[in-house]
């Protein structure tokens, strides 16, 4: 067995979000041992990876400070920089603080998950980003299936639509990702129904349960519950717009993004979001959208990006991110998308 090369100070454990796909995509990259918040993984010699800082700026903190005193490297993933810039509240204005004096111990490197170029001010509470882990994160294993394949779920999908375009929102429905923006557009325009389907994989946060109902009492289609790997790929194979019109306050990468990116498939965000900037830089076919939704935007759809020319991308992307991660960290590159 290869020894440990770095900590894996995971704040949670649970599994919940982008957490426990992190957790096993960054063990399959690094030999690595994961640890609980305490004095082990605190003192820990080898190089300490936080996969989200979020779940506790406080103990993040403590383990950089450890980390400088004992002469260990510390590196942490910001995955909502945004507000910690900009925010106007105490909470905010204490988290831009204590970024902006962490980013100057030696041996830590915060990384946000998106390119400094989309904001430049993230470079005054982060010493260096990465694109995030599920924007290339199909390309480590194997060729992501192209847009257009898929079992009986997308067969059951294309067939529901009946020859109009097909919009999906998978993972967690809720007010962050969009979900009761995706009822509105739905259940107020006649037109779009005509021209187009909106489907749901995922559980419905009980706050929109009625929200849910009104949606599929006008005939859109919804998995209220947990989806499988495989229907979520089946998803994924019938769409031809993915939903990613996220609320102001989760203005950040996801893995739902991430997987359309991968695939080609174009996507739906919040206009003058991080996401919108990221689409537009990286030539991916997107529709911004702004509150309350134009409907209209969605009449016409762009055409999906080429699977190989998105593969490619994903690789570029994985090259960049694990040579600024190793570097961090002070260990080897790992492969292969070091090689793309």
């Amino acid at each position: 067995m290869t020894a440990p090369q770095i900590t894996i100070l995971d704040l949670s454990l649970d599994g919940d979000g982008h957490r426990g796909p992190y957790l096993a995509m960054l063990c399959r990259l690094f030999p690595a041992q994961v640890l609980r918040y305490g004095p082990t993984a605190l003192f820990s010699r080898r190089s300490v990876l936080v996969p989200m800082i979020e779940e506790s700026l406080a103990r993040y903190a403590l383990a950089c400070l450890v980390g400088a005193l004992i002469g260990r490297r510390t590196v942490g993933f910001l995955f909502r920089p945004r507000p910690a810039l900009e925010g106007r509240g105490l909470r905010m204005r204490t988290k831009r603080s204590v970024l902006a004096a962490l980013r100057r111990l030696p041996g830590v490197s915060t990384l946000t998950i998106l390119p400094f170029a989309l904001e430049p001010g993230f470079a005054r509470i982060a010493n260096d980003w990465i694109y995030d882990l599920q924007l290339w994160d199909l390309v480590q294993a194997d060729q992501p299936e192209p847009a257009g394949a898929g079992g009986a779920l997308a067969d059951s999908l294309r067939a529901r639509a009946g020859g109009r375009a097909l919009c999906v929102a998978v993972g967690r429905q809720d007010r962050g990702k969009g979900f009761d923006q995706f009822v509105q557009a739905w259940t107020g325009s006649a037109e779009l129904r005509q021209t187009t389907l909106f489907a749901y994989g995922g559980m419905v946060d009980p706050a929109l349960a009625a929200a849910a109902k009104a949606f599929s009492a006008a005939g859109g289609f919804g998995l209220d519950r947990l989806i499988s790997d495989a229907e979520l790929l089946d998803f994924y194979a019938a769409a031809d717009l993915v939903w990613c019109v996220y609320a102001p306050d989760y203005d950040q990468a996801s893995g739902i993004l991430g997987r359309a990116m991968q695939l080609g498939i174009p996507v739906a965000v919040r206009s003058g979001s991080l996401i919108e900037r990221l689409c537009r830089a990286e030539g991916h076919p997107c529709v911004a959208l702004g509150d309350p939704v134009q409907t209209a935007v969605l009449a016409a759809l762009p055409p999906p990006l080429d699977p190989g020319a998105a593969r490619a991308r994903a690789l570029r992307h994985g090259a960049e991110s694990l040579r600024r991660l190793a570097a961090a960290l002070g260990v080897e590159q790992p492969g292969p998308a070091a090689d793309a």
